[in-house]
């Protein structure tokens, strides 16, 4: 259980008991499959621009097997891994890879699990690290695709747009796409979510439409088409030619990409409006269009060799293709929209978590809590998409950077399922990894063929995700030394016994009485809090009413019922002094309990002390008292390393303040610094 930051109870019902409705379905279609369902603009066109030894492209001999591996890695890893199966690890009907890992390790440290728990949950929280890559990466590559759809229009329109002025216009266009959509992330996804689904329906729809028109206009190669869905045709190419298949399947990776979001999304729209979504829109809507292409790719093998072609948008008819450039565009922005809310989720969880310093998380909607904006990360995402449009220019360099680090985080997710399903089923873990064998074997070779993308440029999106691990694991290190170093002195007092001290020198006339009441944010229930030793050693007074708020983070559970909300740990009642002059305070000791996906709140807290106490807030004068650490290095005894101990000190001195983070008012909080040696 990690302490942390505050912020209200959710009374969002539980995504299992969320019913299946179609709005539900059609809201789930907006933000959950945004990204999977623009992989037809990008993932059969790289299959088929893998080149041989030789450095040609391999052509037509290539489109029933890299057809057979794309639609059986949509039923294994989209239908079978996360839709049937990974959506039933879930808690209280929250999903996501911090929720895995609070499921899939040992919650009873007796056992001498610890050192396993930790490896897990350092798993997850590189594989959420690695997301990062790919919230900049995926905005980028759906954005150009869609973008790249006006050079085909043009030359099958035969349009007066030049190609070096179409090399410049796709990266620019694309650049102020890009800007337009983080700065509408401070609007919040709730006033604009209502059209998002809609506007993905209708994507889905024509996608589906446009792979059926494409089959009936190339019936001629149906009898070949109908053989994609023979699994053996994949497998053959991986048994028979090993290497080229291994490249074919890092680029058939690109057409699952996404498939994260099903799970990390669940708790806002459920199971059943996911599922169904999957099983009647998205998943047909994604065969019949990429046997369309594939049918379209049969029946014109010359294109298949011409530099920079698309089936996608070829296989449409010429008075389609500029509405499909404005559908594609439009269905590529929700599916940046929800690769950016998501690393916003993430964000929050690791503060909560404490593997992220604290920053600003704007609230976006009274009702949904899942809906929120951290600007720091919006902007910093920006910056990072709209660099790799300008470095890279088209879908396909990007397509060379993208696979790598998301293949990564599936087969983490993978594992830490496989030691759910041995918690779940009680198990050996080697039974249990035996049972997830066919995903396990499928997701290495997608490892393994996007492995090649890490030199020319899948480095980047990777590197971007090992930087972010290594803030956050600096980060959590150098909060527990800074734990551990404050409850030297003062503070290591255990709070009876420091308040017995104080009642002795309030009888012996040596502390003055101010009225009002005093709210101390701890960080430990079983220690004085740092800010009221040093405001009682200095200053030498004591309030009417001493709240001691202690805020935990329950990392077990996503959500943590109302009836545990508040939890009293220590009252002790107004008594006189022994002159019978004055009442020593009365003194509570209360702490909070939120789940690592919840909105926390202090005055949810607060609120029960005061009721606890009896006594009116709109009577009282309440002041917020809090400690503000600075680091300093340490002569001896060193609990980072230099580089460590600069980093989590620059890292320190910029996180957001707690009377901001808190939403405290500003002219009723009293902070107290002081120095900590590291």
């Amino acid at each position: 259980m990690n302490e942390a930051s505050p912020e209200p109870d959710s009374a969002a019902p539980h995504a299992l008991a969320k019913p299946l409705t179609l709005a539900a379905t059609i809201a789930a279609l907006g933000v959950v499959f945004g990204d999977i369902g623009t992989s037809p603009l990008y993932a059969f066109k790289e299959c088929l621009r893998v080149k041989d030894a030789a450095g040609n492209f391999l052509g037509v001999s290539m489109v029933i097997p890299t057809l057979s591996l794309i639609i059986w890695s949509l039923i294994l890893v989209v239908m079978f891994k996360y839709v049937l199966l990974v959506m039933e690890a879930n808690e209280d009907g929250e999903g996501g890879i911090m929720t895995l890992v609070s499921l899939a390790s040992s919650k009873d440290p007796a056992k001498g699990k610890r050192k396993h728990r930790s490896f897990l949950v350092l798993l997850g929280v590189f594989g959420a690290a690695l997301l990062y890559g790919d919230g900049v990466i995926t905005p980028a590559i759906s954005v150009v695709s869609a973008l790249e759809g006006v050079k085909e229009a043009n030359e099958r329109l035969h349009g007066p747009l030049g190609a070096e002025f179409l090399k410049y216009f796709i990266p620019t266009a694309a650049v102020i796409i890009l800007g337009g959509i983080f700065w509408l992330q401070k609007i919040g996804t709730g006033k604009v979510g209502l059209y998002f689904g809609p506007i993905t329906m209708i994507w889905f729809l024509v996608i589906g439409g446009l792979g059926a028109l494409a089959l009936v206009l190339n019936s001629q190669v149906l009898g070949q088409i109908i053989w994609a869905f023979n699994p053996l045709e994949g497998v053959q190419l991986l048994l028979n030619r090993p290497t080229m298949g291994i490249l074919i399947l890092g680029a058939v990776f690109l057409s699952v990409t996404g498939a994260e979001a099903l799970y990390a999304d669940m708790g806002h729209f459920g199971q059943k409006p996911i599922r169904a979504a999957w099983s009647f829109i998205v998943f047909p809507a994604l065969l019949l269009n990429y046997l369309g292409q594939g049918a379209w790719a049969l029946a014109h093998p010359d294109e298949l060799l011409t530099a920079g072609f698309n089936p996608f948008f070829n296989m449409a008819p010429n008075w389609a293709q500029i509405p499909l450039v404005v559908i594609a565009t439009l269905a590529a922005i929700i599916a940046s929209q929800a690769l950016i809310a998501g690393a916003f989720s993430i964000t929050m969880q690791a503060i909560q978590l404490n593997y992220l310093p604290r920053m600003r998380v704007e609230r976006t909607s009274d009702v949904e809590s899942g809906q929120i904006y951290v600007p720091i990360i919006n902007w910093m995402l920006m910056i990072g998409s709209m660099y790799l449009v300008l470095h890279y220019e088209n879908s396909e360099n990007l397509a060379s950077a993208y696979g790598i680090a998301v293949s990564l985080t599936m087969i983490v997710t993978t594992i830490l399922f496989g030691q759910y399903v041995r918690h779940r089923l009680k198990i050996p873990s080697v039974a249990a990894y035996a049972l997830l064998s066919p995903f396990i074997i499928l997701e290495l070779l997608f490892v393994l063929g996007n492995a090649h993308k890490i030199l020319p440029n899948g480095w980047m999106p990777l590197a971007i995700g090992v930087v972010v691990y290594y803030l956050m694991a600096v980060w959590n290190k150098g909060r527990i030394a800074m734990k551990k170093k404050l409850q030297i002195g003062a503070g290591n007092e255990e709070c009876g016994h420091f308040l017995d001290s104080v009642e002795e020198h309030f009888n012996q006339g040596k502390m003055s009485r101010v009225k009002g009441t005093a709210i101390y944010l701890a960080g430990s229930t079983k220690a004085v809090p740092m800010a009221l030793a040093h405001n009682l050693k200095h200053n030498k007074v004591l309030h009417d009413h001493i709240i001691i708020v202690t805020l935990k983070v329950d990392d077990d559970r996503a959500i943590v019922p109302t009836a545990e909300r508040v939890r009293f740990d220590m009252r002790r009642p107004k008594f006189c002094r022994l002159d019978g002059h004055e009442e020593f305070p009365a003194v509570l000791s209360v702490t909070g309990l939120f789940g690592f996906r919840e909105k926390q709140d202090v005055f949810t807290v607060q609120e029960a002390a005061f009721k606890e106490l009896g006594i009116n807030p709109s009577e009282l004068d309440t002041t917020y008292f809090l400690s503000r650490e600075t680091i300093v290095r340490a002569t001896s005894g060193f609990s980072l390393n230099a580089v460590q101990e600069k980093l989590f000190e620059v890292l320190n001195r910029n996180s957001l303040s707690a009377t901001a983070y808190f939403n405290l008012p500003p002219g009723r909080v009293v902070e107290l610094g002081m120095q900590v040696e590291l």
